[in-house]
């Protein structure tokens, strides 16, 4: 069970840094509706303003990413846009809904298709996702936030994206309760406020700290042997 804990700012270690921060937003809903799940990443965002971040929703609904392994599957693939925007931000939250105990249907798809990346990684032992940090955003109507932020995070740390201590913000509902009342509920919520605003200051120091250290592997050192 989370534990409401303090929230504070603290000494960052390259202040004044320009940042980029991404959302990749896998709500069902498209962006004609409010989402429950980008109200909270923008309470994310707001918490980073303050440290020269800029920011960038992408609501995947909206967008066309079909099913497959490669970096673009067709003439109206909008994946090798996504990557290229992937790329050129420092912070990447992958923010979901939960739908039957898990991420939902287009964060899934967006983890298929990052296969690409990784198969980039293997290639010449680096990742192109090295020194990004990644963040995670959950809502839903009931149980199920811890189960789906494990599973993200697995996928994540193997893709080559650094993940800070308390990564991640979530809130869902009490079961059996109107699905209406949810939004009023999540923002009188301590916890999950409490839990935004570290997530974005962890966000923002590990993301300095990267972007003015970055971790580059030898690229000579890579092999495939033991010894």
């Amino acid at each position: 069970m989370y534990k409401t804990k303090a929230c504070g700012k603290c000494e960052m270690p390259a202040p004044g840094t320009e940042l980029k921060a991404l959302v990749l937003n896998g709500s069902l809903k498209h962006s004609k509706d409010i989402s429950d799940t980008e109200e909270l990443a923008q309470l994310v965002l707001q918490e980073m303003r303050t440290h020269k971040v800029s920011s960038e929703i992408i609501r995947l609904a909206d967008k066309n990413i079909p099913v497959g392994l490669g970096f673009k599957e067709n003439n109206e693939d909008d994946w090798p846009g996504i990557v290229d925007k992937i790329k050129a931000s420092d912070i990447v939250i992958f923010a979901t809904p939960v739908w039957w105990g898990g991420r939902s249907s287009l964060i899934q798809r967006v983890i298929e298709r990052m296969d690409a990346l990784d198969e980039e990684y293997r290639a010449d032992g680096r990742s192109a996702l090295y020194n990004k940090v990644a963040g995670i955003v959950i809502t839903g109507s009931e149980d199920g936030a811890l189960a789906t932020m494990g599973s993200i995070m697995m996928v994540l740390t193997w893709m080559g994206f650094t993940l800070p201590p308390e990564c991640a913000a979530y809130w869902v509902g009490e079961v059996g309760q109107p699905v209406a009342e949810d939004r009023a509920k999540r923002r009188a919520n301590d916890a999950t406020n409490h839990m935004a605003k570290n997530l974005a200051r962890n966000l923002v120091y590990y993301a300095q700290l990267l972007k003015t250290n970055p971790l580059i592997p030898k690229k000579e050192a890579f092999g495939t042997g033991l010894g």
